[in-house]
């Protein structure tokens, strides 16, 4: 190309090619993740239009895994104030406390489903556990279906604590099931913003980073494997003597 020759040598655009091909393959996952995050949006926002369903009628019609999460739903029962779990560590804004999970008896079924009442602070200055008694009448609980807080990064399964309420930090379902018996149902009910007997309540699909910063990281990656394939053509461009031209 006039006074410029393009000599690409085998080794280096081997190594650049397999670099381009992940660097493409992350952009294609970053706006994969996006989509994904864009479509949990959505089924939060198309879940909360629909009326109620009864918890209790899923369950005995064995339709309860066909509800989809964050699904709207009313439950009969009683709370099992004695057997509650505190969830540590957990962060909103610059304040830690704890996520408080009542188990939910049904009625007349008899099983048990965790009802998150919402985060309470925890008090730095005192070494008992917040107070979280909650009464154990008969009451119908209105919520959303929802799952177990996950961590980032699990590191391992710690020793469940002897005694009630149990501290644990981010237990899995195969972790509380034992403690009811094995007739803890799977799905957590987020109880309503304006349901009584709850703490601090903000739910919101847990997307993580929003939809955007994924489309933001899929352009820095496209950009990366640009700027690779330019690098590639200058490196490889040699600018011709004029006598050899």
């Amino acid at each position: 190309m006039g006074k410029w020759q393009f000599r690409p040598t085998l080794w280096p655009t081997l190594v650049m090619l397999l670099l381009l091909a992940v660097l493409v393959r992350l952009g294609v996952w970053q706006l994969q993740r996006a989509d994904y995050k864009r479509a949990l949006i959505a089924q939060y926002q198309q879940a909360g239009t629909l009326p109620p369903v009864s918890l209790n009628d899923a369950v005995t019609a064995g339709t309860l895994r066909s509800l989809p999460r964050y699904r709207q739903v009313l439950a009969q029962g009683h709370y099992d104030g004695t057997r509650q779990v505190l969830l540590p560590d957990m962060a909103r804004g610059d304040q830690v406390g704890y996520e408080v999970l009542t188990p939910l008896v049904l009625e007349p079924q008899q099983l048990t489903v965790l009802v998150d009442r919402g985060w309470l602070a925890a008090d730095p200055t005192a070494k008992r556990l917040p107070d979280v008694h909650v009464g154990g009448g008969a009451r119908q609980v209105r919520g959303v279906l929802g799952i177990l807080p996950v961590p980032g990064i699990r590191l391992g399964t710690a020793p469940v604590p002897a005694g009630w309420p149990k501290v644990m930090l981010y237990p899995r379902y195969q972790d509380l099931a034992p403690l009811f018996g094995g007739r803890l149902l799977q799905p957590v009910l987020l109880l309503d913003a304006d349901g009584p007997n709850g703490f601090v309540r903000d739910w919101r699909p847990d997307v993580g980073f929003p939809p955007v910063r994924h489309l933001a990281y899929a352009l820095q990656w496209f950009a990366l494997a640009l700027a690779l394939v330019v690098i590639w053509i200058v490196v490889n461009s040699k600018r011709v003597k004029h006598s050899e031209h």
